[in-house]
Formats: structure tokens, C-alpha cells, sequence
């Protein structure tokens, strides 16, 4: 599968020669320097490299599996094998019982005595979860391995752990055709994106940032494309072919989504370019066609909206180009065919208008020589004088289909001749 191949190439740019193992940092601010070696990180590289079947492959893989299980501490792992013997994530454990199951059945009669290591470690890890709380996707996990499919998920971040575990329950027999169907409704095909309920979208650089989730729905939708590699693709190791063919129903472009109770309660998505609403300092109601803004008074800039910084995209203020704008003021982004229009409006209260360059509060694009880049245009509102009233914001979105202009003459010949008077 090309989830497989593209996990092992990743895998490949993250590996030390002066180790042999992946080198690579949850926290690192510069997107560059890995000194840390992670234990999850590692086990999927260690199946992408099983699932390649080649036999130097398959050596390595297994050796590199060796060096990781003296690390497993009662049914759990540490996040980095300098922490050892801490085991700071007490869920490491069920994140990597999907790598070994997968290891014990598709390649144990190859592994010799490190099946059965294996096997007594992922008997150890369902002991430890047994014993402690576990949050939505641990739970549902520990269901799925035990041939259960519990509750669905209503997170993108559960839904990404869910869509691993349902490919569990599959091999214990059980049914997962309508999880996976429901899945597939939260998936935009056109945006290659998750449009379920999230409390946070994250965006990398000018694009939605790539989730567990997206690297699914794109294998099973056959348009994962070779995209620049980054270590989540490592997850890709894990996807496996569906024994159902999943179906996928077409959205409507651009896609809008409101929710209140998101960190961006409005999303609008198109190609591959977002308009969102920050919601941190609001309370908003309304709907996704008048946003009713309660603004605190004590933020210098309360309200934010924010646009991926593009050359597809053209900013207007009343139909021309300007930095700053005033009550009554239109404002209009012009891109690709879809316009998408804002007027403000408050009551007894005076409000500024300001077009900047900014990034969105979920940006992970600034990091190493792009600590200090703005990946968005910021559509920033400063309220001067605050009122009793909340502000209105009208919202338009028009999906318009841009003519073809005629092509031009290829010669003079081509024009239209009229006789000059003599």
C-alpha cells in the first residue's frame, strides 16, 4: 500500500546511522534537531519495514524490535528511551498494541523467538489498561481488542485512534461496516480534510495540517498523494486494506461549518484554502450567516478572522484595495471562484478594522527559519469605544463559476476589418 511505502520512506529520513533508530521530538520548536528516540515512533517504523517484505527489511525490523521490548515496564513503555525507567504517558501502552498485534499476526512465523516476547507484552499491556481510567479512545481500543465495538467517536482526535482499533475488531470477526461508514461522512473528498465537530483545526503553514485521520480516509479514497514527508506519516504503517468497499458522498464546495463551541466556531473550507473565526476571547451565537459577537473589553483585539496567505486569494475593502476599514464597510475576499463577504455592525459602540499578516492560533508552520513567517492574512477588529450591544457580522459565501475568457487572436487576420473613409 502507499501509506506503507510512504511510512517507511519517513521513517528512513528520521533514522540515525550512528543508532539505527528513529530520531525524533514531540517537543522540538525548530523542526529540525532530534536527539530523542521514541519508543512509538520506532515500533511503527519497525512494521513499515515488516510490511515492505524484503528480507534485509524484515532483519532489521526484527532487530529493532529486540532493542525496544526490554524497555516495557509493567504493560507500559517511557515516550523517550532516555526517560526509562519513568513511563510518563500511562496510555503508551495501548498507542502500541496496535503495532504488535499487527507484528504477531501478519509476521510472527518470521520473528522466531520475538513472537512470543511479543505476545507476553501485549498481555502485559491490556493488564495495565485493565487496571486504570481510561479516556474515549483508550476505552474503545481495549473494546475493539477484545472483539467489541463501543460507542463512536465524536472527535477528530478519537476518530483517528478509533479508525486503527476498528481494523482490530475486523481481524477478531467482528462487523465494522457501519463504523466505517459513519467515519466516512466526516470526510471531504474535494478538501482531503476532516469536517466533523473539533475543538481544534490545526493548520500547517497554508494548508490544513495532515491527521491520522486524513491519511485513512485518503488510502481507502485512493488519493493519497506524495506529499512532503513529516513523521506522522509514520502512522500509515497501520492502515490496512478494508475488506468493504467504503462509500463516499460528495460535499458541498466551499464547505461551511459552525459551531459555538469550538475554538473556530466558523470554518469555511475551498481547494485547499480556509477562512476561519478565532474564538478565543468571544462568546458567539448566531449562525453561520450572522455571527453575533459578545467582544471582551478588556482584549486590545477581540475578534480575528483569518485567511491562508495565497496568491489565489484578493482582499477588497468596499471594492478596493485598503488596510483598515470602519463600520458599514465591506469587506470581500475574492478567490478561486468563491467569494465570501463580511459587513460589520455595532449598535451604540465604535469599532476599528485592520488587514494584517498574522497567524491563526492553531499555525504549527513557525518553527526553525519560519519561527517569524505569518502564514495567514488577519482580518482584525479593535474595538474603540466597547458598547452594551454585541456586534453583528454578516456573512456571505458565493460559490461563482468563472467564465473562460475568449482566446486572443493568434494574428492580425483575426480581427475584425472595416474600411477607413477616404
Amino acid at each position: 500500500m502507499q501509506s506503507a511505502n510512504l511510512a517507511l520512506q519517513a521513517g528512513r529520513l528520521l533514522q540515525k546511522k550512528q543508532t539505527g533508530f528513529v530520531h525524533y521530538c514531540y517537543q522540538c520548536e525548530d523542526g529540525q534537531t532530534h536527539d530523542t528516540i521514541p519508543v512509538l515512533e520506532n515500533a511503527l517504523f519497525a512494521l513499515s519495514l515488516f510490511r515492505s517484505r524484503i528480507s534485509d527489511h524484515v532483519l532489521e525490523g526484527k532487530a529493532l524490535v529486540e532493542r525496544l521490548l526490554p524497555f516495557e515496564r509493567e504493560g507500559n513503555f517511557p515516550l523517550y528511551l532516555h526517560e526509562f525507567p519513568q513511563t510518563l504517558d500511562p496510555y503508551l501502552g495501548l498507542r502500541l498494541l496496535p503495532v504488535f498485534f499487527w507484528m504477531v499476526t501478519d509476521f510472527g512465523h518470521v520473528m522466531g523467538g520475538v513472537k512470543e516476547a511479543l505476545i507476553r507484552c501485549i498481555d502485559q499491556i491490556i493488564c495495565h489498561a485493565e487496571g486504570i481510567e481510561l479516556p474515549d479512545w483508550a476505552q474503545f481500543r481495549l473494546d475493539a481488542f477484545k472483539g467489541r465495538v463501543g460507542f463512536l467517536p465524536n472527535t477528530l482526535y478519537d476518530w483517528s485512534e478509533a479508525l486503527i482499533s476498528l481494523q482490530i475488531a475486523e481481524k477478531k470477526g467482528v462487523k465494522i461496516e457501519e463504523a466505517i461508514q459513519e467515519g466516512c461522512k466526516l470526510w471531504h473528498r474535494s478538501l482531503r480534510t476532516y469536517i466533523g465537530p473539533a475543538h481544534r483545526r490545526h493548520q500547517m503553514r497554508e494548508e490544513p495540517d495532515l491527521t491520522v485521520f486524513d491519511l485513512f480516509m485518503s488510502q481507502w479514497d485512493q488519493s493519497l498523494d506524495d506529499q512532503m514527508l513529516r513523521p506522522i506519516h509514520l502512522r500509515g504503517a497501520l492502515i490496512r486494506p478494508l475488506s468493504i468497499k467504503p462509500t463516499f458522498c460528495e460535499k458541498p464546495m466551499p464547505f461551511i461549518h459552525f459551531n459555538p463551541k469550538e475554538e473556530c466556531p466558523l470554518w469555511i473550507g475551498w481547494e485547499r484554502h480556509t477562512f476561519v473565526l478565532a474564538g478565543k476571547h468571544l462568546k458567539v451565537e448566531g449562525d453561520a450567516e450572522e455571527l453575533i459577537l459578545h467582544c471582551n473589553s478588556e482584549e486590545e483585539i477581540p475578534v480575528n478572522f483569518y485567511l491562508d496567505y495565497h496568491s489565489d486569494h484578493e482582499v477588497f475593502i468596499n471594492g478596493g484595495k485598503a488596510t483598515t476599514f470602519c463600520a458599514g464597510d465591506r469587506v470581500e475576499i475574492r478567490s478561486k471562484g468563491v467569494q465570501i463577504s463580511l459587513s460589520f455592525s455595532m449598535q451604540d459602540g465604535t469599532y476599528f478594522g485592520h488587514l494584517m499578516r498574522g497567524n491563526r492560533p492553531s499555525q504549527h508552520g513557525c518553527k526553525g527559519n519560519d519561527h517569524f513567517t505569518a502564514f495567514d492574512w488577519r482580518i482584525a477588529i479593535r474595538v474603540v469605544r466597547p458598547g452594551t450591544s454585541p456586534m453583528r457580522v454578516r456573512l456571505q459565501v458565493d460559490s461563482q463559476k468563472l467564465e473562460n475568457p475568449q482566446p486572443l487572436p493568434l494574428h492580425a487576420s483575426h480581427c475584425p476589418h472595416t474600411e477607413s473613409s477616404p
